[in-house]
């Protein structure tokens, strides 16, 4: 079988860039499939691929689908599976080009903030071309149920056209980046019990109600910290509210980390405060190192892949939110319960596993397309 994955880029910095390298790379291991990729932009912060890569140098998305038609024309692939929706638009654009018929095209949506954006009036014909281009392509992937609800609702498509496959970890990727070490003004920050969220500060990652439940934890246990990985629009606004708070000894924002495991590693708790998540990979990141996690009972796919083995409570409830990570902060034996959940929880995710279920999905894609 002939794969091309087709992302924007391979940035080091980029979710699905990561994603798409760990599933080829378990898909070339398993099945030892031809494997191609091919982006738009090059950078020297690139993910190390052991694959070739094309890059589509025309510009505008028609310039880039003759491109991308072209390609695949001359190199037959069975499979071309784009990420996100600028290459998804593009992907579809593509198979409308393009002539030969044995290929399938398939694309994917990992967020949920699809009818959100576009539950406008004025963008209702923009919701029905892209329901045209959608419905174009053989199939799309939603990395969760909720996802797939989002895209119906916001782009009218048919429940059969969306394939749910979640997302997954390189398990073994995590726990060797977490052996990494940290520097020695970092261990002074995790001496004592360290409560930690990874994430981009938007409002959607509810940072801000973190900081407000941490409040309470902080008069509780005056030693515990509170450390916050990524950066985004909302820095500013968090760093007023812990000023504000007086908790500018207690709580760390550390910035976007290329590495962020071997700072979850050295901690107690994940706090996942999200509103909206499409899946929420960081969570089972989390859970591979044995942090028990709390999390927001919000609108997203973070549910079905967290489920049971979190702890969770009501969206924007600080009390809540506060009292829960006190409990296990000082009831051993609950913590130790939500830690042996965690890590039972991550093996339905590891990368192995859905990367078989992408190999059978696959399949039975190109076993439509000849037959």
């Amino acid at each position: 079988m002939k794969v091309l994955f087709y992302s924007h880029n391979l940035w080091k910095i980029s979710s699905t860039a990561k994603l798409s390298v760990d599933l080829a790379n378990k898909l070339k291991e398993k099945y030892d499939l031809d494997i191609r990729f091919v982006i738009s932009k090059k950078s020297d912060n690139d993910l190390e691929v052991n694959f070739p890569i094309y890059h589509l140098k025309r510009k505008g998305e028609i310039g880039k689908a003759l491109g991308l038609k072209d390609l695949i024309q001359r190199e037959k692939f069975d499979i071309v599976f784009s990420y996100m929706l600028t290459q998804n638009i593009i992907l579809s654009l593509a198979k409308y080009f393009s002539k030969y018929k044995k290929t399938a095209f398939v694309g994917s949506v990992h967020y949920i903030d699809n009818y959100e954006k576009t539950n406008s009036w004025y963008k209702y014909p923009y919701r029905l071309l892209i329901k045209k281009l959608y419905s174009n392509l053989d199939k799309v992937v939603a990395v969760s149920n909720y996802v797939k609800e989002d895209l119906k609702r916001a782009f009218f498509l048919d429940d059969k056209k969306i394939e749910v496959i979640q997302n997954f970890i390189d398990l073994d990727r995590v726990k060797r980046l977490s052996a990494e070490p940290i520097t020695e003004k970092e261990k002074n920050i995790f001496r004592e019990d360290v409560i930690i969220n990874v994430g981009r500060l938007e409002i959607e990652k509810g940072q801000i109600y973190l900081v407000r439940a941490f409040k309470k934890v902080n008069e509780l246990r005056k030693n515990t910290k509170l450390v916050i990985i990524g950066d985004g629009s909302q820095r500013e606004i968090i760093e007023a509210e812990v000023k504000k708070l007086n908790l500018e000894n207690s709580v760390y924002l550390l910035g976007y980390k290329t590495n962020p495991y071997k700072y979850i590693k050295y901690s107690k708790l994940f706090v996942l405060p999200s509103l909206l998540e499409g899946s929420s990979i960081v969570g089972l990141e989390a859970q591979t190192l044995g942090l028990p996690v709390v999390a927001f009972n919000s609108e997203g796919g973070h549910l079905e892949v967290l489920g049971d083995s979190s702890l969770l409570v009501s969206p924007k409830d600080i009390n809540g939110l506060s009292n829960s990570i006190l409990k296990l902060l000082s009831d051993k034996k609950l913590y130790d319960r939500f830690k042996t959940l965690s890590l039972e929880n991550v093996k339905n995710f590891s990368v192995d596993k859905k990367a078989e279920e992408y190999f059978q999905f696959f399949n039975k894609l190109v076993q439509l397309k000849n037959s």
